[in-house]
C-alpha cells in the first residue's frame, strides 16, 4: 500500500472514532508476504461450529473466515461485492436482486449459485433450525431462484437496513454448502466436523478442539485470487489476560481478539511496538433488571406479573438512573477506557444519542423515590444481582454497584455464575433481579431488537410494553436518514425515562498485535477478517 493511502486509511479510521495505538512511524510500504501462520488467542472458548446456532462472537469470528456471503461492508460502512457481484433494489424497496459471480466455490467444490443462497436463507428462516439469527430475517417475504446466478429477495415492507442485515451484523449472512448440510447431522457441525463445516470463504476448517484450538488452512481455490496471504490461522483459547499478556510478550501468539480493557496499559508498557487497536464502543455495558415474571411460573409464559421489586418504575429509577455513579464506575472498572452511558445505543453506533444527562449520579433523589416506593430503615430493599464468568469486569461493575447502592440503603448480593448459566438464566425468563453483562455489538439502531416486546428470549426484562416495538417499526420503517435520526433520538429519550434497558457505559474493544502482522483492519466486534493479513518476520 503506497504511504499516503496508507495513511488516508489511518485518518479515515481515526474520523470514525478507531483508534490504532502503533509505532509513531509508517513505514514505508511493502509487498504483502505470502505464507506462514497466523497465531491467534480468544479469551473466551468456541461453543459449537453451527454457524446459525452457536451463541457468541467467538464462533463469529471463525464464521466470517470460512464463510462467504452476498456482500461485505467496510468499516466506514460501504457495502462490497462478495459473492454477489452487483445488486439492484426496487423502487418501492421491496425487491433486492443479486447477481452472483460463476467462479464462487464451496470448500467441497460445489458452486455458489443461487440455489445455495435460497438454501442458507431458508434455513435461516426455518423455525426447526433455531437459528439465533432469525430474529433479523423476519422482514423477509420470500427468497426466489430467478436463474442459476440471480437470487431475488422479497421483503415484507421496506426496511432501511436490508443490506446490513445482509452484510453487517456479527457475521451477516454466510454460506454452508447445501451438499454438506444434507449429508452430515447438526451434531456434525456443532461438533466441528471438518467435512460438515464447509464454507466459501478464504480459509477452510481443518480441526476444532474444543477448549483448545482451532486450526484452518488457506483454500486454495478461493475466487479473489491472490488471497489470503496467510498459510494457516490457528486459534488457542487462553481465558487469563495475565496469560494472555506473557505469551504475547514471549512472542507465542501474533493476535489477541477483545483484550481485557483494564490491562492495556500494562501491556502497551510491556510491549511498546504491539498494534493496539480500539474505537467507540459499539457494545453497551448493562445492569438489566428484570420487570415482569411469568405468572404461573412457567418460563416465557405469555401471561405476566409484576416482578416484585423492579416493576416498580420508582425502584428502577432509584438504583438504574439515580443511584448508580457511572463515572465511578468507568474510573474503577476499565481505568478510564471506556464512555460513561444511559441510552440503549452505544457511543460508537449510528444514530446514538447521548442521554446520559437524564441519569446524573443523585443519591438524594435516589432515597427519596425508594421512600416514595416504601422502602427505607424500616423495610429496606435487598436484591440479587447476577453475573458470570466470562470477564473479569463484570464482577468489578457488580461490586462496584454494590458499593454505591449500600450508600442509599440498598443490599445486594452478589451471584457469580458461569455464561452458560447466565445465558439460560436471562434468555429463558429465569429468575433473577438484575444481572450485568455487555451484549451484542450493535451496528444499527434497529439491530437492539434484545428490547423488543414481541420477539425472542433477548428481552430479558420481560417488559410488555408495545410502543417499543411501534419505535423499532417507526424507525426502520423511515428511509430518509434524518427523520430516522430524529426517530432514534426519540426512542432513546423515552427508553432512559421508562428504565426498561439500563446501560451503564459502553463496552470497549481492543484488539492487539504484534508489529509484525501487517494490513489487519479494525472493525470493532462486527468483523475479524484474516483475508489480507500478512506476516512480515
Amino acid at each position: 500500500m503506497h504511504p499516503r493511502h496508507r495513511l488516508l486509511r489511518l485518518v479515515g479510521l481515526v474520523a470514525l472514532g478507531w483508534v490504532i495505538v502503533a509505532p509513531a512511524t509508517i513505514a514505508e510500504a511493502q509487498a504483502p508476504k505470502r505464507g506462514g501462520t497466523l497465531r491467534v488467542s480468544y479469551g473466551n472458548e468456541i461453543s459449537n461450529l453451527d454457524f446459525y446456532t452457536a451463541p457468541g462472537y467467538e464462533l463469529n469470528w471463525v464464521a466470517m473466515n470460512i464463510g462467504c456471503g452476498l456482500l461485505g461492508i467496510t468499516p466506514d460502512g460501504k457495502f462490497v461485492p462478495d459473492a454477489a457481484e452487483s445488486w439492484q433494489i426496487s423502487p418501492d424497496a421491496l425487491l433486492y436482486t443479486f447477481k452472483l459471480r460463476k467462479d464462487v466455490l464451496f470448500h467441497d467444490g460445489t458452486k455458489v449459485d443461487a440455489a445455495a443462497v435460497k438454501f442458507s436463507i431458508d434455513r435461516i428462516m426455518d423455525p426447526a433450525t433455531k437459528s439465533s439469527m432469525r430474529t433479523y430475517y423476519e422482514r423477509l417475504h420470500s427468497v426466489e431462484v430467478l436463474d442459476p446466478y440471480t437470487v431475488q429477495i422479497r421483503l415484507k415492507e421496506p426496511y432501511g437496513f436490508t443490506l446490513h442485515m445482509l452484510a453487517a451484523y456479527r457475521m451477516g449472512l454466510v454460506f454452508y454448502s447445501p451438499t454438506a448440510t444434507q449429508k452430515y447431522t447438526l451434531e456434525d457441525r456443532k461438533s466441528g466436523k471438518p467435512e460438515a463445516v464447509v464454507g466459501c470463504g478464504p480459509f477452510r476448517l481443518v480441526e476444532w478442539v474444543k477448549g483448545s484450538h482451532l486450526v484452518m488452512d488457506r483454500f486454495e481455490k478461493y475466487y479473489d485470487q491472490g488471497f489470503p496471504y496467510l498459510d494457516r490461522v490457528v486459534i488457542r483459547v487462553i481465558k487469563d489476560p495475565i496469560t494472555q499478556m506473557a505469551a504475547f510478550k514471549a512472542g507465542e501468539i501474533d493476535f489477541i481478539v477483545d483484550f481485557s480493557p483494564e490491562h492495556v496499559e500494562t501491556l502497551k508498557a510491556q510491549n511498546p511496538r504491539a498494534q493496539v487497536m480500539t474505537g467507540k464502543e459499539t457494545t453497551p455495558m448493562v445492569a438489566m433488571m428484570k420487570i415482569t415474571v411469568p405468572k404461573d411460573a412457567k418460563p416465557m409464559a405469555k401471561d405476566r406479573a409484576a416482578h416484585p421489586i423492579f416493576s416498580d418504575i420508582r425502584v428502577r429509577k432509584a438504583i438504574g438512573c439515580y443511584g448508580i455513579d457511572r463515572k465511578e464506575i468507568v474510573k474503577i472498572a476499565f481505568k478510564g477506557h471506556a464512555t460513561p452511558w444511559v441510552g440503549i445505543i452505544p457511543p460508537g453506533t449510528p444514530d446514538t444519542a447521548d442521554v446520559t444527562h437524564l441519569c446524573p449520579y443523585d443519591p438524594v433523589k435516589a432515597k427519596a423515590l425508594l421512600a416514595e416506593a416504601g422502602y427505607g430503615p424500616q423495610k429496606p430493599l435487598t436484591f440479587e444481582l447476577m453475573t458470570n464468568t466470562e470477564k473479569s469486569v463484570f464482577n468489578v461493575i457488580a461490586t462496584v454497584i454494590k458499593e454505591q447502592v449500600s450508600r442509599i440503603g440498598v443490599t445486594v448480593n452478589i451471584r457469580l455464575v458461569d455464561k452458560v448459566t447466565w445465558m439460560n438464566v436471562a434468555t429463558q425468563d429465569g429468575p433473577f433481579d438484575m444481572y450485568v453483562e455487555d451484549l451484542a455489538s450493535l451496528f444499527t439502531v434497529d439491530q437492539n431488537t434484545l428490547l423488543s416486546s414481541s420477539t425472542a428470549a433477548w428481552n430479558t426484562t420481560r417488559h410488555t410494553d408495545p410502543k417499543v416495538d411501534d419505535y423499532y417499526a417507526r424507525y426502520a420503517r423511515e428511509m430518509d436518514p434524518a427523520k430516522r435520526k430524529a426517530v432514534a433520538r426519540e426512542f432513546q429519550e423515552f427508553m432512559t425515562d421508562k428504565l426498561y434497558w439500563n446501560t451503564i457505559s459502553g463496552s470497549p474493544f481492543y484488539e492487539v498485535a504484534q508489529p509484525w502482522m501487517k494490513d489487519y483492519v479494525y472493525n470493532a466486534e462486527w468483523k475479524v477478517l484474516y483475508k489480507k493479513v500478512w506476516l512480515d518476520r
